[in-house]
């Protein structure tokens, strides 16, 4: 049983800014081997989600993922909010959630927040994915098969199972700064673009503070042999963003980051930079079973998320 099982229903988010008690403490030494991001775990929370079922809005399968990635978070983070909210959706109002997972960083140094009030909290980044699947499998080629739910290996629960894993590891080393993991719903329900991205509209619209200094997506980055260009909007909306990551990426010599620019892609991201978040997108679009009945896990790789996850770890940590 989870010990540390502490959620509220509502996004109130300036009292964690005021907290000044901090439960935990991160050692100064580096990630011990068993404090460090592991692919293998992390892959094994991709195949659970894939267990539910395709994880489409409004059924048991969305509903029984929901309260997995809700447990897992749980049991990691300091404080775990579930946003929810209501989308008109096929001609039903279907209710969406987003999660979303607080760890406070070290103690020490203080900043000044909105209200005036010291607080230890000095900057926070924000890492996210989303977790819900796609209900139509629209890139098949059998039409009669485009009617079917994609499984969403890749497209969805390889993001979440980075940041279920990302969460263990930053529970068990306290991060320098503040950090926020949150889970998106209703990004690929589709089939247009204006019944897509309402988890992170949701959020960007309803958020207040803890303001992040900067963010990630993840997004499709659990494929075999992966590749990350850097995104297009990305490059030209969060530059500073993109070198943080890809100077983390350099220094572990990763070679699933490219110095090289990629396509533009409309995703969860671009909500959070019209709300002033800076925010740029790790995806990997040269996947050929996306939107397909053929994204399931074992087209995924632990090794990619481990390449994934290690890079977040060292930007998290870097001072």
């Amino acid at each position: 049983m989870c010990s540390r099982n502490r959620e509220r229903r509502e996004l109130l988010l300036l009292p964690i800014l005021a907290a000044g008690v901090f439960s935990f403490a991160r050692a100064s030494s580096p990630l011990s081997q068993g404090n460090a991001f592991s692919g293998q775990r992390a892959f094994r929370h991709l195949q659970r989600q894939c267990d539910f079922g395709p994880r489409v809005p409004g059924t048991r399968s969305h509903d029984q993922a929901r309260d997995y990635l809700k447990r897992e978070l749980s049991c990691r983070a300091d404080e775990v909010q579930e946003q929810s909210f209501q989308a008109r959706l096929d001609g039903r109002q279907i209710e969406l959630t987003n999660l979303i997972a607080f760890f406070r960083p070290q103690p020490g140094g203080k900043a000044v927040s909105t209200s005036g009030a010291a607080s230890p909290v000095q900057t926070w980044a924000l890492v996210c994915a989303h977790w819900d699947s796609r209900p139509t499998a629209d890139q098949e080629k059998d039409p009669a098969l485009r009617r079917q739910p994609v499984p969403g290996a890749n497209d969805g629960a390889s993001g979440a199972a980075i940041l279920l894993e990302l969460a263990r590891v930053l529970a068990a080393q306290r991060p320098r700064r503040g950090v926020m993991l949150v889970l998106f719903d209703g990004e690929d329900y589709g089939p247009g673009t204006e019944q897509m991205f309402l988890g992170s509209r949701h959020f960007a619209k309803k958020f207040r503070e803890p303001r992040p200094e900067w963010a990630v997506l993840l997004d499709m980055v659990g494929g075999k042999d992966l590749q990350v260009p850097i995104e297009g909007y990305s490059q030209q909306r969060a530059p500073r963003v993109v070198e943080r990551i890809w100077r983390a990426a350099e220094a572990l010599g990763s070679r699933a980051f490219l110095r090289r620019k990629g396509p533009s892609v409309a995703d969860d991201h671009l909500p959070l930079l019209e709300a002033g978040i800076p925010c740029i997108d790790l995806i990997d679009f040269n996947y050929p079973y996306w939107h397909t009945l053929a994204d399931t896990p074992d087209k995924c790789s632990p090794d990619s998320l481990q390449a994934v996850g290690e890079v977040l770890v060292e930007a998290l940590m870097e001072k």
